[in-house]
């Protein structure tokens, strides 16, 4: 069972770009809880406290407790909206949780040892799928999937397919699609060459004249 993280929190009973401005000065962010089928909460974060969380090893998946003067609230951190220009964090989303209630949300993906058919057989390595979706209780959502490609041979791919399901979290991402491969060293090269060959072939043949064409162009000549 995943732990709770307490996060601390302050009121936020007034919007606005002037009081969003102010509470950045103050090194803090204007933040908001939703979900859940109730009313949402402003609130105001210590910055601080956000990047803590995205260095968690669960990152956005964590689950907070957060503790706003009165009341006290589990939650994930949704999303967050940065300064373009400078990366600083404006305001972050946090979304409501009910712990009895299963949730749907991204798992990393994270690729263990050096595949076989890198190492022996002169293959490339190609990480296709970096996460996938699953569903399950806040508190069963696993930290990621380790893939073992260590006896992965080239021309091999490992899927969705392939990851071992548990019964208390539901992978809902296709289970055709491709996590990784080894390809074939000149494979791709190959491809490119006989895909440059085929429109050159097409090119030359739209410049060739049909036989219909030449047989009118006679007849026209004959004519004159």
């Amino acid at each position: 069972m995943q732990d709770l993280v307490n996060f601390k929190a302050e009121s936020r009973n007034s919007v606005g770009k002037k009081i969003a401005k102010k509470i950045r000065r103050e090194g803090k962010i204007p933040a908001i809880i939703y979900g859940d089928g109730k009313e949402p909460i402003p609130i105001s974060i210590n910055v601080k406290d956000v990047l803590s969380v995205l260095k968690m090893e669960k990152k956005q998946n964590t689950i907070l407790r957060i503790h706003r003067d009165d009341i006290q609230v589990d939650a994930m951190l949704k999303e967050i909206q940065y300064d373009y220009l400078s990366d600083n964090i404006l305001h972050a989303d946090f979304f409501r949780l009910d712990l009895n209630k299963e949730i749907e949300v991204s798992i990393p993906i994270t690729i263990v040892g050096e595949s076989i058919g890198v190492r022996v057989e002169d293959g490339v390595f190609d990480f296709v799928t970096r996460d996938i979706r699953v569903k399950a209780l806040p508190t069963l959502i696993p930290t990621n999937f380790e893939i073992d490609v260590t006896e992965l041979h080239s021309g091999n791919s490992i899927k969705v397919e392939n990851i071992e399901e548990d019964e208390n979290v539901k992978i809902l991402t296709d289970k055709q699609i491709v996590i990784c491969a080894v390809v074939v060293k000149g494979a791709e090269e190959e491809e490119e060459v006989e895909e440059d060959e085929e429109e050159t072939v097409e090119a030359a043949e739209g410049d060739t004249p049909s036989p219909d064409s030449e047989t009118a162009d006679k007849k026209a000549e004959d004519k004159k």
